[in-house]
């Protein structure tokens, strides 16, 4: 059966191509994957995408232990919730008042540089918190889309004091351009009125 592949599809598969290290690669099968449709003519070419980003995903894990803690958190728990925000909104001080986590907590923004678990109990149902680096364009970690499409659901956190209408919007937009569908995670949103 023929896959009827867009042309979006095919410009994908040339950046991976062209790629060089193995984030990069991922990168460009994660895109491939998202554009191709989803039909009985893909499943074997979706197959086939996921093998290879398993298998780029440990050799990218093999070359760097550092890495390897920051981009993959096996999941423990009933689910995986990354919890994403902007700078400054409170995301570690949330991981760190409900989970037995002990983030970096400042004041000033970008104190978070990697990934950190905290498990949270929830009438006898352990859920895995995951504190992630902030959703700035200036600053996205390269493992942070491919953390955030594993996890269960999304917890986003705002700052009530400074524009949380604005500051949603822009969480949508890097989503958007990460190529994350909200409406594919489940979410919740927190406010924070520190």
């Amino acid at each position: 059966m023929p896959a009827n592949l867009p042309p979006q599809y095919f410009e994908a598969e040339k950046r991976f191509r062209l790629a060089k290290s193995p984030e990069e690669k991922i990168a460009g099968l994660e895109e491939m994957l998202a554009i191709m449709p989803k039909h009985k003519g893909t499943d074997h070419l979706r197959a086939e995408l996921r093998a290879r980003i398993a298998k780029l995903t440990q050799l990218a894990a093999k070359k760097s232990g550092v890495r390897r803690a920051s981009m993959l958190i096996e999941k423990e728990g009933a689910a995986q919730v990354a919890v994403i925000g902007l700078p400054n909104t409170g995301k570690s001080q949330l991981v760190a008042s409900i989970t037995n986590a002990s983030p970096t907590v400042a004041e000033y923004p970008f104190t978070t540089h990697s990934a950190m678990p905290g498990m949270m109990e929830f009438e006898n149902i352990q859920i895995q918190l995951i504190d992630t680096p902030p959703l700035a364009p200036q600053s996205i970690e390269w493992w942070l889309r491919h953390m955030l499409v594993r996890a269960d659901a999304l917890l986003v956190v705002v700052d009530l004091n400074n524009a949380p209408l604005v500051q949603m919007e822009d969480i949508m937009a890097q989503l958007d351009k990460m190529r994350i569908g909200i409406g594919e995670k489940n979410k919740g949103v927190f406010i924070n009125a520190s």
